[in-house]
C-alpha cells in the first residue's frame, strides 16, 4: 500500500527516541498478554502487564514527587498455563482473564478472572469459571485461541469471551453485583481463532472473529441475544488483531494484511462516518499494533505503534475516523523491541511502551515541550 501523508499539521515532526533501548541478559522476561496490556488507573499512574510461565508480572509507575517505574511485582498462580487478557472499566478497574491447570484431572484448562481495583495494589484472588461449555455440548471441545474480556463502561458488568473449535462463540458474563450467569452461545459458528471484543460505552457487546472466509463482525441485538453483523471477505494475519472505541458507540478493527504485513482499519459504515476497508500505508510489520485515543495539537487522534518490517517501533497519528486523509509512519527506534502499546499519561503525554529483545519492559514519552510529535529516549522500567 502507498505510504500517505498524515491529516494532523506537525505530525511529520515525529523524531526517534534516542539510542538502544536498555535491557539485557538479566532482566525480567516477560511476553504480552492478548490485547491491550497498558493501563491508566484512577490515580492517573500508568500499569503495565506480561504474562511469565508461572503468572503475572506488574510494573506500575511511581507515586509523586517520584519518577520512573516500581516492580516488577510477581503473581504466581499455582497450574497456571496462560495467557492472560485483560480490559479496563470506566472507574479504572483492571478485570483479568487467564487460564490454569483443572483440578479435576481432565487436562483441561479452567478459566480465571480476577481484578485489580488501584494501581500498585494487590489482585483479588482468582476466581474459576470451569471449562466453557453448554448443556449438551460435545464433551471433547477445546478452545481456538485464549480467552478475552470485555467491560461494560456504565454498568461495570464484565463479559468472558471464548471460541471454542467445535461450540462456536461462547460468553459468561457477571452483572454489576457481582453474580456470574451460565456459558451462553453467542455465534453457532465455530472459528479457528480466538475473538477480538469491545463493549463501547452505551454500545452493545460487540466482537470480531477470524474464520475461512475472511473476518466476521458478531453484535449484541438486545435481551443477551447476539447477529451475525458484518461478514469481511479479506484475508487477516491471526494474532494482529487490535480494536478501539473511536466514536459514540461506534467500534474501529486493525488488522494485518498478509500480503504485505501492512496495516488495514476497518469499521461498520454509517451516516456521516467513514467506513469499510481503509488501509493505513506504511512498509507492513509484525504483530498486533498498539491503539489509543489523544489529542495531539487540539484534535483527537487516533494513535498506533506497531513493530515495523525494519524491526523498530513505529509510530503514526491522524485525526479519529479520518483514515481516508492518509497515515504517515515514523520510527522510534526501539530496534527488536515488540508488542508496543500506547496510553496517555497524567501529563498528558503520549507514551509508547514495549519489550525489549530480552523481554523487559522500555517506554518513551512525548516531549510536550517542543512542537509536534517529538519523543525522548528510551528508559527501562
Amino acid at each position: 500500500m502507498v505510504r500517505g501523508k498524515s491529516g494532523i499539521r506537525g505530525a511529520s515532526s515525529v523524531r526517534a527516541a534516542q539510542d538502544a533501548p536498555p535491557g539485557g541478559p538479566g532482566s525480567r522476561r516477560g511476553s504480552p498478554p492478548a490485547g491491550n496490556w497498558l493501563f491508566k488507573g484512577g490515580d492517573g499512574r500508568l500499569t503495565a502487564y506480561a504474562c511469565t510461565p508461572h503468572g503475572l508480572v506488574r510494573w506500575t509507575e511511581a507515586a509523586a514527587p517520584r519518577t520512573g517505574w516500581t516492580g516488577p511485582d510477581t503473581f504466581g498462580t499455582e497450574g497456571w498455563t496462560g495467557p492472560a487478557a485483560m480490559a479496563q472499566s470506566s472507574e479504572g478497574y483492571v478485570h483479568f482473564v487467564a487460564l490454569r491447570a483443572a483440578q479435576d484431572g481432565s487436562g483441561r484448562p479452567e478459566i480465571i478472572v480476577s481484578t485489580q481495583f488501584q494501581p500498585g495494589r494487590p489482585m483479588t484472588e482468582w476466581h474459576s469459571l470451569g471449562f466453557p461449555g453448554l448443556r449438551g455440548g460435545p464433551d471433547d471441545d477445546r478452545l481456538a485461541g485464549p480467552p478475552r474480556i470485555a467491560v461494560n463502561q456504565r454498568s461495570g458488568s464484565t463479559h468472558v469471551l471464548v471460541s471454542m473449535r467445535r461450540g462456536g462463540v461462547l460468553r459468561r458474563s457477571r452483572n454489576a453485583e457481582g453474580a456470574w450467569g451460565g456459558w451462553k452461545q453467542v455465534a453457532p459458528e465455530p472459528y479457528g481463532s480466538g475473538v477480538t471484543p469491545l463493549m463501547p460505552a452505551g454500545g452493545q457487546l460487540e466482537m470480531l472473529v477470524l474464520g475461512p472466509a475472511g473476518a466476521d463482525r458478531w453484535s449484541g441485538i438486545g435481551q443477551g441475544r447476539f447477529a451475525l453483523a458484518d461478514r469481511i471477505p479479506t484475508p487477516v494475519v491471526p494474532g494482529s488483531t487490535a480494536v478501539c472505541e473511536t466514536g459514540p458507540r461506534r467500534v474501529t478493527y486493525f488488522w494485518r494484511y498478509p500480503g504485505d504485513g501492512s496495516l488495514v482499519a476497518w469499521r461498520a459504515a454509517r451516516q456521516g462516518v467513514q467506513g469499510g476497508l481503509m488501509g493505513l500505508g506504511g512498509a507492513g510489520g509484525r504483530g498486533a499494533p498498539g491503539v489509543a485515543r489523544a489529542a495531539v495539537g487540539g484534535y483527537d487522534c487516533t494513535v498506533l505503534a506497531q513493530s515495523g518490517a525494519e524491526g523498530d517501533i513505529e509510530l503514526t497519528a491522524y485525526v479519529t475516523e479520518n483514515e481516508g486523509y492518509g497515515t504517515w509512519w515514523a520510527s522510534l527506534g526501539g530496534h527488536g523491541a515488540y508488542a508496543p502499546q500506547v496510553a496517555v499519561d497524567v501529563a498528558g503525554r503520549i507514551v509508547v511502551a514495549a519489550f525489549d529483545a530480552d523481554g523487559a519492559l522500555i517506554c518513551t514519552r512525548q516531549d510536550t515541550t517542543r512542537q509536534g510529535l517529538v519523543f525522548g529516549p528510551w528508559e527501562a522500567a
